[in-house]
């Protein structure tokens, strides 16, 4: 029997599902999505076949003989496998993935982040700590380095900084800060902004300091 191997690569993760010839049987994994905006690598292996053709809508062949899938509108897309048997015949494979749009990253402070209201730190926690960025709801694990960010601390200047550390020099100004005051972490940049999916603006982080 032959077996199709289908693998779907997003953001350094990966989905599979492995699906025979005969079209009686489809396997689908549960992370059959791709994401709009931003292109999903596709690679394929067919077993026992003398050749074989990919394509659908938003299907990409690059120079390197590999394939993207960049799908657009609409709630789905498919991808057809046509493969040529060593006799001659011929099998087309059809695989249907639900399309999502990315959604809009979050700033983190320690790992921790917050959807609705204000975060809470000692001046403890705050040395040394870093600064990240998180999808809410995603399926992938987007792992990005933060490169540069600024900070804004009540009755002082904006402090832009490099890297993903808050420095000492930072720590010692927040020493000054009142009770009710409000510190904004914004302007958070990453390593690595690909397609249009990631042109979005990371949401800041505000939070305060208890002693």
């Amino acid at each position: 029997m032959k077996y199709i191997l289908f693998l779907l690569i997003s953001l350094s993760i990966y989905a599979q599902d492995t699906i025979p010839a005969s079209k009686s049987v489809i396997a689908l994994d549960k992370m059959n999505v791709v994401y709009r905006g931003v292109p999903n690598p596709i690679s394929i292996a067919v077993n026992n076949a003398k050749s074989y053709v990919i394509y659908g809508n938003g299907v990409l062949k690059k120079d390197d003989g590999k394939y993207v899938l960049r799908p657009g509108s609409g709630n789905e897309t498919k991808v057809f496998v046509e493969i040529e048997n060593f006799d001659g015949s011929k099998v087309i494979e059809e695989h249907v993935f639900r399309i999502k749009g990315l959604p809009a990253p979050i700033g983190t402070l320690n790992n921790e982040y917050s959807t609705k209201g204000t975060l809470i730190f000692t001046l403890e926690e705050i040395k040394e700590s870093k600064i990240g960025i998180k999808y809410i709801d995603f399926l992938f694990d987007v792992k990005l380095e933060v490169t540069q960010f600024s900070i804004k601390i009540s009755r002082f200047d904006t402090i832009t900084i490099e890297g993903n550390i808050i420095p000492d020099e930072v720590v010692e100004l927040l020493k000054k800060v009142k009770k009710d005051d409000y510190i904004l972490i914004r302007d958070i940049k990453t390593n690595y902004m690909f397609g249009d999916g990631f042109h979005k603006s990371i949401r800041p982080i505000i939070f305060q300091i208890v002693k």
